[in-house]
């Protein structure tokens, strides 16, 4: 099964502002899980043998421009590697149709009984992304 590539709309909160007046770089990661979630829902829709557990091990955030309150804001999300047991997830936050910031997470199989890694399902593959757009620029 190809992975789904997401796309959500995030509504920049005036708390989510620092002294700066622009994002504060620890809510990105929030923005990032939101956006992993809605990436995971998206998989349950389409894989209906049984839920897949997982534990985040690695996060790697680049950002490129500030992110303003007043930005229309969109985070991207797919999957660029799958491996036995771990699978890469990128992210890419848009403000205004700019790429703003840039995220890498690797995720591993978790089993919640026996504490340890697990495999992820064989038949996943990574996503294709030659019919995805970036957002357009808002006016």
């Amino acid at each position: 099964m190809q992975l789904p590539h997401s796309r959500i709309d995030i509504q920049v909160r005036f708390s989510d502002l620092d002294m700066l007046g622009h994002v504060s770089n620890s809510y990105y990661a929030q923005y990032f899980d939101l956006a992993r979630v809605t990436f995971f829902r998206n998989i349950e829709k389409l894989y209906v043998r049984r839920h897949v557990q997982y534990v985040v091990a690695s996060v790697k955030m680049d950002m490129l421009r500030e992110i303003r309150f007043d930005h229309s804001v969109v985070v991207d999300t797919w999957c660029s590697k799958k491996g036995n047991k771990s699978m890469t997830i990128e992210h890419v936050i848009y403000a205004n149709g700019q790429k703003a910031t840039t995220c890498q997470t690797v995720l591993v199989g978790f089993d919640r009984e026996t504490r340890s890694s697990t495999g992820l399902p064989n038949d996943w593959q990574t996503t294709d992304l030659s019919g995805v757009v970036p957002p357009s620029i808002a006016t």
